[in-house]
């Protein structure tokens, strides 16, 4: 029967595709070399080395033991994010990102103030390899049509630190220009970077911080956070950070290469920082770099680097599903334009689909009856026949001249749901644009229907769809395949639930239509 062949297919494609991301996503560390190339691993050692391979250096220590003034409090807006920039630690301590909630605008924070007793948990704090200081002074704050500007100083031992912040108004692009005015003949300062990973209360517990950096091919390699990892660092890195499912948070320009060390420091709160180390100097320098924060948007990322769509999750056969997920996903946007629910855009795009595909599996459902026809009366014949070989081939000739062979055309719909079906997967459990977006009883389309009403409606749309088979044990087969299906059902996100329970019962209704046309 044809829906238990599809439904068994899409078991087994589900259990193979986990599989395989399990077995190809173990990470197998670099070898540890003499040659310092970009992206390259090592294992940091415990006693000082050559420079290089010199220990991690996770602390800081502030000059300022105590707050001895009330620090500035700079926020902004930009078309798509709310900035707040703090003269403690001349840091952005909050980031809030515009989202589109089921019509309702709302804002989603990554990056929080640091807590009274953890001043290093700011962004883009920058630590010296001494003294640190964590009171600055804001010099400046301007705006124009592409951005706004600040820039903050604070004195140190032998010269100044300055840093100036360019955020793009339309991009998640913050830009870093790091300068260190040292007094000729005074001691060497090293300058370090931190970034923290993106942190959601939400998802705490629920979704996994993985870690960011370009190999020595420069494509970009997914990290799970080890104990090995965590005692590693990359050298010359031109890509560095940390995601979660929905956000990005990276270095990943470097033109005039200040980051000669990236590793990773872990906080009690589970939230990573990605450390970028720069060169010890004894003479003024500066350097420009370039971070992208935001979302896992295509669009939004490939604006500012290329390299950040590799983070998107289009599986190990991406050259099929990255095309039509994109696809999925822009279609779904426009239609969302129009209707303002994604749970009502969902319902539209399967009806879309499934009318895009009715000449394939009207046809397949055709075949396949006169499939299942044949094989009754072959089955019959050798029946009938199996003590006369002679005559038994020459019944099945006279069946194959009456009726003809039956081809595989039957098969060309499943063939051709699977790829979508695991193209909607992905961008219905992993795209930002669902995120809390609410569909009638269901709060979050990527979450998993809190209610279990989908569950309940699939198993109710795979028996009706089985009442059409004669057969008393195909039907009975089709009813335990039917709680079966259901029990998965209830472990997808509920956008793909609703998917799911809406291209069954379309199912169900374009059976009754081919019934009424005659074509039992």
């Amino acid at each position: 029967m044809k829906i238990q062949e599809v439904l068994i297919a899409l078991a087994l494609a589900l259990a193979t595709t986990a599989g395989l991301n399990y077995f190809f996503s173990r990470h197998s560390g670099q070898e540890q070399g003499v040659a310092a190339r970009s992206g390259q691993r090592f294992t940091a050692p415990k006693s000082t080395e050559i420079e290089v391979h010199k220990p991690l250096n996770l602390e800081v220590d502030f000059i300022d033991a105590k707050m001895a003034k009330v620090p500035v409090v700079t926020t902004f807006e930009t078309e798509h994010a709310r900035y707040e920039f703090s003269s403690a630690g001349a840091a952005l301590q909050r980031v809030e990102f515009r989202r589109n909630w089921g019509g309702k605008q709302g804002f989603l924070a990554t990056i929080f103030p640091p807590s009274a007793g953890d001043r290093e948990q700011a962004a883009f704090l920058v630590a010296l390899d001494g003294e640190t200081p964590y009171l600055f002074d804001l010099i400046d704050h301007q705006e124009n049509d592409q951005m706004h500007l600040l820039t903050y100083k604070a004195a140190i031992k032998n010269g100044l630190l300055i840093k100036k912040f360019s955020v793009f108004k339309n991009e998640y692009r913050i830009d870093l220009a790091l300068s260190l005015e040292l007094n000729a003949g005074g001691q060497e300062r090293q300058a370090r970077i931190f970034l923290p990973s993106p942190l959601v209360p939400e998802l705490i517990g629920q979704d996994a911080i993985t870690l960011l950096v370009n190999d020595e091919r420069n494509s970009i390699k997914i990290l799970q956070k080890t104990k090995e990892v965590a005692s590693s660092y990359w050298s010359l890195p031109t890509f560095f950070g940390a995601q979660d499912r929905y956000f990005v948070h990276a270095m990943v320009n470097d033109p005039k290469q200040f980051t000669q060390r990236g590793y990773f420091k872990v906080s009690d709160i589970d939230t990573w920082y990605a450390i970028l180390e720069g060169p010890s100097t004894a003479v003024s320098n500066s350097w420009n770099l370039t971070f992208y924060v935001g979302p896992k948007e295509d669009q939004a990322m490939n604006a500012v680097d290329p390299r950040l769509i590799q983070t998107l999750n289009y599986g190990y056969f991406s050259f099929i599903s990255k095309p039509l997920s994109q696809l999925m996903l822009r279609t779904l946007e426009t239609i969302y334009d129009h209707v303002h629910n994604y749970g009502w855009a969902i319902i539209i795009l399967t009806i879309i689909i499934k009318l895009i595909l009715l000449p394939f599996t009207w046809s397949g459902d055709k075949s396949m009856k006169k499939r299942l026809e044949f094989q009754k009366k072959l089955d019959y014949v050798q029946t009938k026949y199996k003590h006369d070989k002679e005559a038994l081939g020459m019944a099945r000739a006279e069946l194959v001249r009456k009726h003809g062979m039956p081809g595989m055309a039957g098969c060309l719909p499943l063939l051709l749901q699977l790829p979508i079906f695991w193209a909607l997967s992905i961008i219905l459990a992993n795209s930002i644009q669902l995120y809390k977006a609410p569909f009638l009883w269901i709060p979050d389309l990527t979450a998993q229907d809190p209610y279990y009403i989908l569950p309940v409606l699939m198993v109710i749309a795979i028996i009706l769809h089985s009442q059409g088979v004669s057969d008393t044990k195909q039907r009975l087969s089709s009813v335990m395949m039917a709680f079966f299906v259901g029990a998965v059902v209830a472990s997808f996100s509920a956008g793909l639930g609703i998917f799911m329970v809406v291209s069954t019962f379309l199912g169900v209704i374009q059976a009754q239509i081919m019934k009424a046309f005659g074509h039992d």
